[in-house]
């Protein structure tokens, strides 16, 4: 599985991306990709989605709208094809306001999502969007030591008990060390 492709976007369709990356080029599912450019680089985080006839990876420009599409699949009643459109980064803002203010009328818009898809999906968000916008974003530093431990082989749920106790105003392979002993006092 990957954690994020970074790369050059060698075509554009529908509603996927090639994505060169070391002379592989990756198929990514990426909703309104014609945002973007050809030739531009960019980084993604991915989901790489697996059933009996479908591979496919998905690509997701920050983490959050990565890890609210995995929130979304994980409702029974959404399918990848409901998720990845609600997080269209166009509607990806709108979307979790309507879930805060439970607002069916706006979920129901989307399509293949019912009244009780919609109450479905609000149950199960609605809290976790609130404590998600109590969490810090990380700085630069953080986010390198993050990929470094994730390149690691430690797991994100790991990580997010220690990044926020690093010092960052030390230097990266400093921080990187304390990472490393905080997450063995775990």
């Amino acid at each position: 599985m990957y954690y994020y492709i970074k790369g050059t976007i060698k075509e554009i369709k529908n509603n996927i991306i090639i994505v060169e990356n070391n002379q592989i080029g990756y198929i990514i599912n990426f909703t309104n990709p014609y945002d973007l450019q050809i030739n531009q680089e960019i980084k993604l985080f991915t989901y790489f989605y697996v059933t009996e006839n479908i591979h496919a990876l998905y690509g997701f420009v920050t983490v959050e709208m990565l890890n609210f599409f995995q929130k979304l699949i994980s409702i029974p009643g959404i399918g990848v094809k409901s998720a990845i459109l609600m997080t269209n980064i166009d509607f990806f803002e709108e979307t979790q306001k309507a879930i805060k203010q439970s607002n069916i009328n706006y979920i129901i818009k989307f399509p293949g999502i019912g009244k009780k898809t919609a109450q479905q999906i609000i149950l199960h968000l609605h809290k976790n969007l609130l404590n998600l916008n109590k969490i810090q974003k990380l700085n630069k530093k953080q986010e390198q030591i993050q990929e470094a431990l994730i390149n690691l082989g430690f797991k994100k749920t790991q990580i997010g008990k220690i990044i926020y106790k690093l010092n960052s105003s030390q230097k990266l392979d400093l921080m990187l060390k304390e990472a490393l002993i905080l997450i063995r006092e775990k």
